[in-house]
């Protein structure tokens, strides 16, 4: 098992010690698997593939401490801890071994970042990097939901305020990428970026404990 295998297990355990909070990871776990995780609210397309994909798994196969480091993330972001800002690229990702066709999408990143991959990776412990510099202007959520219309079937939306985060650098994941993975990037640098496939846009995730 890897080290971010090993932290997402620890999460998992102690999720086990409340009930509650066993219920609720379930209840998360059956939305994902319903494909519900990207449809309205503050998700948007990709958000859960943002969080964490695997090509090989669909999310009913995926072991229980891939959940709980997924729920994990989830309550990280709804509780204001953790935010995302969105980056349009030249498109989506390409297989691994296109490295070249990838690079020359993410060339075409927003002009406010810089996205490098690395055309040889060996191991690395992630495909490249994100930086931006100056002050970047972010949405940073407070915990709090509102219904957006009086519409019966209206979904809750998170309230949010701007704040910005000083300049700065994310390790950069292509294509799949476990929620483990994301959760342990968020612990080492504060910061994760994720081009899932399928998804023209890179996910910048910035904790606000580093980033501020």
């Amino acid at each position: 098992m890897t080290v971010h295998e090993d932290l997402a297990e620890s999460v998992w355990q102690d999720i086990q010690k409340d009930h509650n909070a066993v219920a609720a990871m379930f209840r998360l776990r059956n939305r994902h698997i319903r494909g519900e995780m990207d449809e309205g609210g503050i998700h948007g397309t990709g958000y859960a593939d943002a969080l964490g994909s695997s090509a090989r798994y669909r999310p009913e196969k995926w072991p229980l401490h891939q959940h709980a480091a997924f729920v994990e993330l989830h309550a990280l972001i709804g509780a204001g801890d953790v935010t995302y800002t969105c980056i349009s690229t030249g498109g989506t990702p390409g297989a691994d071994a296109d490295r070249t066709g990838n690079a020359a999408k993410l060339a075409q990143t927003h002009d406010r970042f810089t996205a490098e991959l690395d055309m040889c990776q060996n191991g690395a412990d992630s495909d490249g990097t994100l930086s931006w510099s100056g002050p970047l202007r972010v949405s940073r959520p407070t915990g709090a939901f509102f219904y957006p219309s009086a519409c019966r079937n209206a979904q809750q939306s998170i309230l949010v305020y701007p704040t910005e985060v000083r300049e700065g650098r994310a390790p950069l994941e292509v294509g799949d990428s476990w929620p483990s993975r994301t959760l342990m990037h968020l612990q080492q640098y504060g910061a994760v970026a994720r081009w899932p496939y399928g998804s023209r846009l890179i996910w910048l995730f910035l904790d606000f404990n580093r980033h501020l």
